[in-house]
């Protein structure tokens, strides 16, 4: 797992930057790359035979590529609050507060992260906010506080660099 700047500038704290690493840990432990792949491959094939069915009609070719991604997204919504609850499990289980990541999501729809779930691969991050909060209230009474103390040095550090370079043109 890599961890860019980027990240530890955007995060506020050691449990927020625990809670995306924790939501991409549980992507790979659910699989959900193979799932997504497999899942797109079975949409493309029905696809397929639907269009093959439907001739050259482009209406009929444009509902049916319309129907597919639309699809494909929902399972990519459903992935991405699965790895949520899952994060938010492990970051209990590693003494962190879970409440952080909806906090970490809070703050990325703040900057203009939101658009109409509807069109989107992850889900709108309010109903994310909501969905880690009721999945906290499942989790056993916790005290929380984990801390290594040495998130505020590497951010001190990340802030200290030059502005990323320029890719050559």
């Amino acid at each position: 797992m890599f961890i860019f700047t980027g990240l530890l500038k955007s995060t506020e704290n050691e449990a927020q930057l625990a809670g995306v690493m924790a939501h991409e840990m549980s992507h790979v432990i659910l699989r959900h790359g193979t799932h997504e792949a497999t899942k797109a491959r079975g949409v493309e094939v029905i696809a397929s035979l639907a269009s093959a069915v439907a001739g050259n009609s482009t209406l009929a070719n444009l509902g049916l590529g319309l129907g597919a991604n639309s699809l494909i997204l929902k399972f990519s919504r459903t992935a991405e609050s699965e790895a949520d609850a899952l994060g938010a499990r492990l970051m209990s289980d590693a003494g962190y507060n879970p409440i952080e990541m909806a906090r970490f999501f809070e703050k990325l729809a703040s900057t203009g992260g939101q658009s109409i779930q509807f069109f989107s691969d992850h889900p709108n991050p309010g109903n994310r906010e909501r969905a880690i909060e009721d999945e906290i209230g499942a989790l056993p009474r916790h005290d929380y506080g984990y801390e290594t103390g040495g998130f505020q040095r590497a951010r001190t550090e990340v802030n200290g660099l030059g502005p990323a370079p320029q890719p050559a043109r």
